[in-house]
């Protein structure tokens, strides 16, 4: 089958290059033409192995100019478009319906008919079916001029690659057996592993597609629950709680850590889908609503540590925050734990003399874009020269570099993940999930 991938962006891209690297031919469009010149430069990307996969797969990868020329040179095309939130929570399907309404004038010149249309967006339950109809509607027959399929990846930012080469599962939801089959005949030259192929219905794939985050999610807030009945308990520490609590094994360790809140393109998106969607069929949603209360908590549980350091002190500080974006190797701000909470601080108008940030993957152009008030540092111990209080605010290889530092300054260094077990005497370490004032 010759494939092709509409939409370049953040998961498109390495999509693209995925499927070439696995042999197959991969025709792609975006409508931002100035991305064919910066993949074939080989743009530095924030994202881990995407230009090494550029660099040796590129003999594979084909950009069109138009919708009319991949869909009439191939015969299976993966949707990757945007599907922002609406304001009830649910997903906007307004990208996808202008794509199809493109493809659907070119499959009606088509010959080799059945055209496999695979939609990799997340969408909210019973999109599929709205697609079928609006499809049929053009005038084309579903199984004989198109298939639709249902095909989300389980990915995060910062290791795009590595989750499509390595999956926990792959989920493909269909309506009918030979578009099943032959998606199914595309994945088992790619993974020589079937076992975690899941093969389900429309509604049951978008379902389960944000049902799975919205249970990570509650993870999260259940874990992140403990930790703050820990700290306020005196005598205990959630790092210990959490770990016995994840040897069970109905339990397991997997997201049962001490950190921030949950952010990020995903995990709010589908906790607010499942709500939206639970509210349609007028089904309670208790669970992710006390999710998400939980998890916009955490912003206020660091304010507090913030403010008895500068109640003990009494006097004006500089604040250094570890960790911009949401987590490493990406440079999304939005809603992450730091935007969170330097939103709080000017809000309840803590008193710092400067804040400063560090980000290895951010530019100061970035930095000044999103808050021209925050100073980007770009070297790690110029940083924690400049700040006396540091908040590690998402896990990175460098966080070992504090029991390394040295300075005539007592600093104060907030552990919000527990990651740094040693520091220098020059820190006064609290630790996030344990009893500190």
């Amino acid at each position: 089958m010759s494939v092709s991938v509409i939409g370049l962006g953040k998961l498109g891209l390495p999509f693209s290059f995925f499927l070439a690297s696995h042999g197959q031919q991969v025709y792609t469009y975006d409508k931002d033409s100035s991305l064919e010149n910066i993949i074939k430069i080989n743009k530095k990307n924030v994202e881990p192995n995407l230009n090494n996969y550029i660099k040796k797969y590129r003999k594979n990868f084909f950009y069109e100019k138009n919708i009319k020329n991949i869909i009439l040179k191939t015969n299976i095309t993966f949707l990757v478009l945007p599907t922002p939130t609406n304001k009830d929570g649910s997903f906007s399907n307004d990208y996808i319906e202008d794509c199809l309404e493109k493809i659907a004038i070119q499959l009606k010149k088509k010959k080799n008919k059945n055209h496999l249309i695979v939609i990799t967006s997340t969408v909210s339950p019973g999109s599929c079916d709205y697609f079928i109809r609006t499809l049929v509607k053009k005038g084309l027959r579903n199984q004989k001029d198109f298939s639709i399929i249902y095909n989300p990846h389980f990915i995060a930012q910062g290791s795009t690659i590595y989750n499509l080469e390595k999956p926990d599962l792959l989920l493909i939801g269909t309506d009918n057996d030979v578009s099943k089959k032959k998606i199914n005949i595309l994945y088992k030259k790619i993974y020589t592993n079937h076992s975690f192929f899941k093969n389900t219905n429309f509604l049951e794939a978008e379902i389960s597609k944000i049902s799975i985050n919205c249970f990570i999610t509650t993870k999260i807030s259940f874990s992140n629950y403990i930790s703050e009945i820990c700290q306020k308990s005196g005598n205990a520490d959630a790092k210990i709680v959490l770990d016995v609590m994840g040897q069970d094994k109905r339990i397991n360790h997997a997201y049962m850590k001490i950190g921030t809140k949950f952010s990020g393109p995903c995990f709010p998106r589908d906790n607010n889908a499942l709500i939206s969607y639970s509210k349609k069929i007028r089904v309670n949603c208790f669970i992710p609503k006390a999710t998400n209360q939980v998890n916009a908590l955490q912003s206020t549980r660091i304010l507090k540590i913030l403010e008895n350091i500068l109640k003990i002190n009494k006097k004006r500080m500089r604040l250094g925050i570890f960790g911009i974006t949401y987590k490493s190797n990406t440079n999304l701000i939005l809603d992450s734990q730091a935007d969170s909470l330097i939103r709080e601080i000017y809000k309840k108008k803590l008193k710092f003399e400067k804040i400063f940030a560090y980000d290895e993957f951010l530019t100061k152009h970035e930095v000044k874009k999103y808050n021209r008030h925050l100073n980007l540092i770009g070297d790690i111990k110029q940083f924690c020269n400049n700040s006396d209080v540091i908040i590690l605010l998402y896990p990175h290889k460098k966080d070992q570099f504090f029991k390394k530092f040295v300075s005539k300054d007592k600093k104060y260094l907030l552990n919000c993940w527990r990651r740094v077990n040693e520091v220098s005497k020059c820190f006064h370490l609290i630790n996030f999930g344990k009893f500190n004032f």
